[in-house]
């Protein structure tokens, strides 16, 4: 921890180099360095190094995380593409992917369907060397618009890529609507027939269930489009922010829905009994509220789960279709 002194920041710098030896030293301010004034990007700088180092500004106070997510992508298109370069045809970025894993793969595979090929991703999972290759795209897909749309026109301005915002993908229709997009703007032609598969499935087990979403804005889309599939529209819609996307979860969910923006607890709980919720679409952090109420809870956050793609849908209802927990005196 480095604290009262840009040479002292320096020397740290440039000693972790020399210990280490890593390609890449991010160097992230605090709330105290923000609110004494600290310049670590200017110590950054000064830096005698043989890593790349990246000074990014991440004072707490600034703002929340995703506008910090979303200046820390710019601020590695700002390092890593300074401008056009030869462009690798039929390849693409993710922009704005958090995780890495089980989702990552699948989306690779899916877009290996129509023979593109994913040429960076912006960040999961990322090296310095595919980091390097970010301006060598066709085409960027921005996967969450709230983290990803400022990095997308960024690469568009400096490395003139252009940029497309797509849905993360969930089931069989959301799938083909996807590879749609991305070959009609990569201007090619796929024929891509996938087998619906898990869809009658799918219909009995969601039939007749009230079920609410609690997640990102993105996802929250995302899971409504896939349970529309179905005739199916959630009850209750409950988000950690509001990136702009308020009317269209209101176009997707319908009148009956009742959307909540950064609500509290309490308040969750007191809306998840009135509105008679008994699935909740969420993550890790609504398991002791879904347990509490009795409501079946079925995890689409986790990093180490499928739950994107065709293979995404059949995770979920092959853990819907287990034995249901009863709610109380049920």
């Amino acid at each position: 921890v480095i604290f009262g002194a840009e040479e002292r920041l320096k020397e740290a710098i440039e000693e972790l180099d020399a210990r280490l030896q890593p390609d890449l030293i991010a160097v992230l301010s605090c709330c105290v360095s923000s609110v004494i004034g600290e310049d670590i990007i200017a110590a950054v700088r000064a830096a005698s190094t043989g890593a790349r180092v990246v000074g990014i500004e991440a004072g707490g106070f600034e703002g929340d995380f995703r506008t910090g997510y979303s200046e820390t992508l710019c601020r590695l298109v700002e390092e890593f593409a300074p401008g056009p370069c030869e462009v690798r045809e039929r390849s693409v970025n993710l922009v704005g992917l958090l995780r890495a894993g089980p989702d990552l793969r699948e989306l690779v595979r899916i877009l290996g369907l129509i023979d593109v090929q994913v040429n960076a991703v912006l960040t999961a999972g990322a090296t310095v060397e595919d980091l390097d290759r970010l301006g060598s795209a066709a085409l960027n897909i921005v996967v969450c618009e709230p983290a990803g749309k400022e990095a997308g026109e960024m690469l568009e301005r400096i490395c003139g890529t252009p940029f497309i915002i797509a849905d993360i993908p969930i089931g069989h229709a959301a799938t083909l609507r996807f590879l749609d997009h991305v070959s009609a703007s990569l201007g090619i032609v796929h024929r891509v027939a996938l087998d619906p598969g898990i869809d009658d499935v799918c219909h009995a087990a969601l039939a007749g269930r009230r079920v609410a979403i609690v997640s990102g804005p993105t996802r929250a889309i995302s899971m409504t489009l896939f349970l529309a599939e179905f005739g199916l529209s959630p009850v209750l819609i409950v988000v950690d922010f509001d990136s702009d996307t308020l009317m269209r979860l209101q176009d997707l969910a319908g009148p009956e829905c009742e959307i909540l923006i950064e609500p509290e607890q309490e308040e969750i709980r007191e809306r998840l009994e009135a509105c008679r919720v008994d699935l909740i679409f969420g993550g890790m952090l609504e398991k002791p509220l879904a347990v509490s109420l009795g409501i079946e809870h079925l995890d689409m956050m986790h990093g180490s789960q499928r739950t994107l793609g065709p293979a995404g849908a059949e995770h979920l209802i092959a853990a819907l279709t287990k034995q249901r927990p009863r709610r109380p005196g049920g």
